[in-house]
């Protein structure tokens, strides 16, 4: 039989025109197996756009097109300018995080996995709160004969390593700590507790989401090979980031079609402590007929920056050569002072100046490898009156005061949910956790027997137990749809007068409430608004914006990741401090490498690396002792590179 080849459309002009070599090479050559390599600052959301573009101008219907993101804001941004690219309005294409995507699949196929597809999803502090009942539960059952247990926020963070991992409890515990394996058969027993009570409460946790998604296409064969079919392509940002869960979703959506096309550094592989694992990256290479792109021209940064990035380029990472393009601009620094106090004291003077100089404060960025190492700076910057905002606090949809409100919506969609439900009875005088475990428990019951939660509420006030307004409360909000509706409800009727009651800072928590209603207001069903604000950092990116205006970053390197500053200073980079004791101990320096990297590549134009000569005034953290020798990132950083003060008192 005689073969006839379809010739691919031409590139159109504005997509042709928008790109640099590398970029066009790796928008239009990648297929099958593709691995972009994709250098900071080099335009990769401009690569994954304008490849969705590109698609879209060869006649893949957006419906065939996946695209998997770690954040929903960049997921959001790539699918703005890609529908500006391609003139299309992309509609029904799935795109946004492996939760959201999961999410999508899970809501689909519930009745596959046997769950409801009304379940409620937890954050992580809801998680934590189901541990420590589960814990306590047992720890009441043991007697005097429990032994010292690891706390809920540690015990999370075995269970979710382990599944994110792919890898037993008991290697999970031996990775985290190993003298947690002195009560191992505890720590399973509270896992069991915590995964039955999840089933019973049709609620699944963030890692859920991925295992059991990965369960779906694992044990229905059908379900995978239509899923599959359907995505014709699919699309990875920040691949370096993905755990062995992820890695295996994406592999399995691509077996029918072998479109998949990922990009990443693997030198920005910044994320093992949270599972994510770099050596994904090879191997995805090691795979046959696995095509490489790289992109290395740095739009950020100036030449000079540029230069230092290079030279400190992370051991055992795919090769890279960054070209910038912009005008040269001022040498990087190296400031050395005697202590942090002096550190403190420079880093503020010179903050002082750059924006007397005309730079935005929020154009300013300090960063630090641990949030002990800012705290000096805090105090400094106090004293000379510079406003800032400090990356580091509880996201805002974990705050206290949001959560007991959000607590109301859950409730109203899975009344079986146990957790939310003790949250709401513990506002109220006289209810502790083991009352609210009896009336949750009665709750439940109570459903099964068709009888309301008010009831059976009603039936526990008396002197000591006060829920007479949690009854109103419940009747006035029976059969609401709306949530803004229903927030307003819950807040006129009972949580004003409890935030004055409860909160020093009532007036900040009711602003936040307030914006909660807000976005409370664009959703016409609580459950798409549940899904949006608990599957994403949706929230908390436009009130950092909001937040953020006129005021100093100060933040973590991991928090910076993916974000950029006119002027970034690097505080105590110090053998023991940056890179961390720690991980020099436990043999990560490779990793310690790569935060520094990522640091560094944050800055556009100024560049103030601090180091102290005498070494921190806190030698010993907790009981381990800081080692001031050894590894010395600064030293891969040669006099004409950049300038190195000697910073004193005059």
């Amino acid at each position: 039989m005689k073969r006839y080849t379809l010739k691919a459309h031409k590139l159109p002009y504005h997509i042709e025109d928008a790109l640099d070599e590398e970029q066009r090479d790796s928008v239009t050559s990648s297929s099958g197996r593709s691995l972009i390599v994709a250098g900071p600052g080099s335009g990769k959301t401009r690569v994954i756009t304008f490849k969705i573009a590109y698609l879209v101008s060869q006649g893949i219907k957006p419906e065939n097109i996946l695209l998997v993101t770690f954040t929903r804001a960049a997921s959001r941004e790539m699918i703005d300018r890609a529908r500006q690219a391609s003139g299309s309005d992309l509609k029904g294409m799935l795109a946004g995080t492996f939760h959201h995507v999961c999410n999508h699949f899970l809501r689909k196929y519930a009745k596959l996995l046997k769950i409801s597809d009304g379940f409620t999803i937890l954050d992580r502090e809801d998680s934590k709160d189901l541990i420590k009942q589960c814990r306590s539960r047992l720890v009441d059952e043991l007697g005097k004969q429990a032994p010292v247990l690891p706390s809920a926020g540690v015990l999370l963070g075995v269970y979710s390593y382990s599944i994110n991992c792919m890898v037993t409890l008991e290697d999970a515990v031996v990775r985290q700590n190993r003298k947690f394996l002195g009560v191992f058969e505890h720590i399973g027993e509270i896992w069991k507790r915590y995964t039955q009570t999840k089933l019973d409460q049709n609620s699944l946790d963030y890692d859920d989401l991925l295992l059991k998604a990965v369960e779906l296409f694992s044990t229905n064969p059908g379900v995978l090979q239509r899923e599959s079919e359907r995505f014709r392509w699919i699309l990875c940002d920040e691949f370096q980031d993905t755990n062995l869960l992820q890695y295996k979703l994406l592999e399995m959506l691509s077996e029918c079609h072998g479109n998949l096309v990922v990009v990443g550094d693997d030198a920005q592989s910044i994320y093992s402590f949270r599972g994510a694992r770099f050596e994904n990256v090879y191997d995805f290479l090691k795979k046959d007929n696995t095509k490489v792109f790289r992109i290395q021209t740095n739009y950020r940064s100036t030449p000079e920056v540029v230069r230092l990035t290079n030279a400190i380029f992370p051991d055992n990472s795919i090769e890279k050569d960054l070209v910038a393009v912009r005008p040269a601009g001022p040498i990087p620094v190296v400031a050395d002072t005697w202590d942090v106090l002096e550190e403190a004291a420079f880093v503020s003077q010179k903050i002082e100046e750059h924006i007397n100089d005309g730079i935005s404060p929020e154009r300013i960025a300090v960063l630090y490898r641990s949030h002990a190492h800012s705290m000096d700076l805090q105090l400094e910057l106090d004293k000379r009156q510079i406003s800032y905002i400090v990356f580091s606090g509880p996201r805002f949809v974990e705050s206290a005061h949001v959560k007991d409100l959000l607590a109301f919506l859950r409730v109203t969609q899975n009344p079986y949910e146990q957790l939310s439900w003790s949250r709401i009875l513990r506002l109220f005088p006289g209810v502790g956790i083991s009352t609210a475990l009896k009336i949750t428990d009665a709750i439940r019951a109570g459903l099964g027997d068709g009888v309301s939660p008010a009831k059976i509420i009603k039936g526990f006030t008396g002197r000591r137990v006060k829920l007479d307004a949690l009854v109103r409360v419940l009747a006035a909000i029976d059969g609401e749809k709306n949530p803004r509706t229903l927030l307003e409800r819950v807040h006129s009727i009972f949580y004003s007068e409890h935030l004055d009651n409860a909160f020093q800072d009532a007036y900040n928590r009711r602003l936040d409430i307030e914006r909660l209603m807000e976005i409370a207001d664009r959703y016409n069903s609580i459950n798409s608004m549940l899904e949006d604000i608990l599957i994403s950092e949706k929230v908390d990116m436009e009130r950092e914006q909001a937040e953020r205006s006129e005021k100093v970053v100060l933040t973590t390197v991991h928090q910076a990741k993916g974000l950029e500053w006119d002027v970034v200073f690097i505080l105590s980079v110090n053998p023991g401090d940056f890179p961390s004791s720690l991980a020099v101990m436990e043999g990560n320096i490779d990793e310690e490498q790569r935060v520094f990297y990522v640091a560094v590549t944050r800055t556009k134009d100024y560049l103030y690396i601090m180091r102290q000569r005498g070494g921190r005034n806190r030698p010993v953290l907790g009981n381990r002792y800081v080692f001031r020798s050894g590894h010395d990132f600064v030293t891969r950083i040669g006099k004409d590179i950049a300038e190195h003060w000697d910073v004193s008192w005059g």
